[in-house]
């Protein structure tokens, strides 16, 4: 008698990085997922922006991020630089939450139905034992919860002079622990892992004289300053992950990340880069797609592993 045997189906997961107002190249990318309905995976992993985008595309409400960044983003009362020269706030995310919770609210219903058959993790740095946490947001994550979640994973303590507190913990953006969280996806099972990125695939970060200046502001708390200060380092051990993960023949790695560095940067303002920024993401984003659905033609494993737009 034969056997059949049937093909093992690997759990996916989708990791969306950050990067400020860059993360509008990440919007672009969902919107072209979106557009081509392709939206295979188990589990999804944002920080920062990366959260932000990642609930509008799980909410299935195509272009609200790119409306996010180039119109309510603009908002003088949003981002101010005269406010941050005070010692004030650089972004004001608590007037930026409250607008989402009037003007731009979540599709809580969709979004809940989605997440009825997968995971979403929201990355924050947990400054109790300055490690990353993976908050979960689910079917039953009520919408103030939700704001809060987000907001502590976005509060750069470079933009947002406040902590946020979560379940009783102060939380930071998780991009100072754990800005590509590939790993903690490998240790939820998930060897299938497709990563947004909105810096190109090989561009490291380096220590920067606003980095050294702001961990100097940040003095009387040593462990945020220190974080501050090693924040790229953190960013470059993660590249490190990624190109190990690349060798392993158990794990298939995928990137979307832009051709070279993006117009936009962490704090522009600028409508038109930020569009420029968006439509890039959407043109290698639906190239992705078509790419990985597309039946590969005589390809080795090899190269059908690691499909990546730079």
């Amino acid at each position: 008698m034969q056997t059949i045997t049937t093909p093992q189906v690997i759990p996916k997961a989708l990791i969306v990085e950050g990067g400020g107002m860059g993360g509008v190249f990440a919007a672009g990318v969902l919107d072209a997922f979106h557009d081509k309905r392709f939206r295979p995976f188990q589990a999804y992993y944002g920080s920062s922006a990366g959260a932000i985008n990642l609930t509008y595309f799980l909410s299935g409400q195509r272009g609200r991020n790119l409306e996010i960044y180039s119109q309510l983003s603009q908002d003088a009362a949003f981002i101010s630089f005269s406010r941050f020269l005070k010692r004030e706030r650089l972004f004001d995310f608590d007037a930026f939450f409250e607008r989402i919770q009037q003007q731009h609210s979540f599709h809580l219903p969709r979004l809940r139905q989605t997440l009825s058959s997968s995971q979403f993790y929201a990355v924050t740095t947990c400054l109790d034992d300055d490690s990353p946490s993976y908050l979960s947001i689910g079917t039953t994550t009520g919408p103030q919860r939700l704001l809060q979640v987000l907001k502590a994973s976005c509060a750069l303590p470079m933009i947002y002079r406040d902590s946020v507190t979560v379940d009783g913990q102060i939380h930071m953006d998780g991009s100072l622990s754990d800005p590509l969280p590939v790993i903690q996806a490998l240790a939820d099972g998930f060897k299938d892992i497709t990563l947004i990125r909105t810096r190109p695939v090989d561009r490291k970060k380096k220590a920067s004289t606003s980095d050294r200046l702001l961990a100097w502001q940040y003095r009387n708390q040593p462990a945020v300053s220190q974080m501050i200060r090693r924040q790229h380092c953190v960013y470059n051990r993660g590249l490190d992950d990624l190109s190990a993960l690349e060798l392993r023949p158990d794990v298939n790695l995928f990137q979307v990340a832009p051709k070279k560095t993006l117009s936009t940067g962490h704090y522009s303002r600028n409508r038109a880069a930020l569009v420029a920024d968006y439509h890039q993401g959407y043109t290698e984003g639906y190239a992705f797609v078509e790419k990985l659905t597309k039946p590969l033609k005589k390809a080795s494993p090899s190269s059908a592993k690691l499909i990546e737009s730079s």
